[in-house]
């Protein structure tokens, strides 16, 4: 159980702050207790409440320090994301992105980034899947790695970009 205070991974949301331990704020003959999660940085007062023993969406304390710094001296050797079809593609960045891995997150963005260079060079347009893949594995990963590092979000970028040749 995490406590008031402390910062943790709530899904996709990435990086939420546990602000407090409560009852249901929606149903009081609910005996659960719930988390009040703010997502940081601070996205317009969006305020979670799921419940302490959730099983549906992944809860996971940060990375730390040590594990986040290995993380980024290895990203060069971290592969793009194989999709044999492609109409499956959405289902497998989902499935990946549920995941909330760091290494699965540098993952999808190397393999946005590649995919943009050769939508480029043949002139068309990334299609939305990957697009909106890239946001938030871009956000959940920069999100974690800033707060661990103490780094701001665009140095956690141009360390990215500079260790994987890809820019995005």
């Amino acid at each position: 159980m995490f406590s008031v205070g402390e910062l943790m991974i709530y899904g996709t949301n990435g990086v939420c702050r546990v602000d407090e331990i409560c009852n249901s704020p929606f149903d009081s003959s609910d005996t659960r207790l719930f988390y009040k999660l703010t997502p940081t940085p601070d996205r317009s007062n969006l305020v979670i409440y799921t419940p302490v023993d959730n099983d549906k969406v992944i809860m996971r304390p940060l990375i730390s320090a040590e594990e986040a710094r290995a993380l980024l001296a290895m990203l060069s050797e971290i592969g793009i994301v194989e999709v044999p079809l492609e109409k499956k593609r959405r289902d497998i960045y989902r499935e990946l992105m549920a995941t909330v891995e760091p290494r699965v997150y540098a993952s999808v963005i190397k393999t946005v980034a590649q995919r943009r260079e050769e939508f480029k060079r043949t002139r068309r347009r990334l299609p939305d899947i990957d697009n909106d893949a890239e946001h938030t594995a871009k956000s959940s990963l920069y999100g974690e790695l800033s707060e661990v590092l103490g780094l701001s979000r665009e140095e956690i970028h141009e360390i990215i970009t500079k260790a994987t040749g890809v820019a995005g």
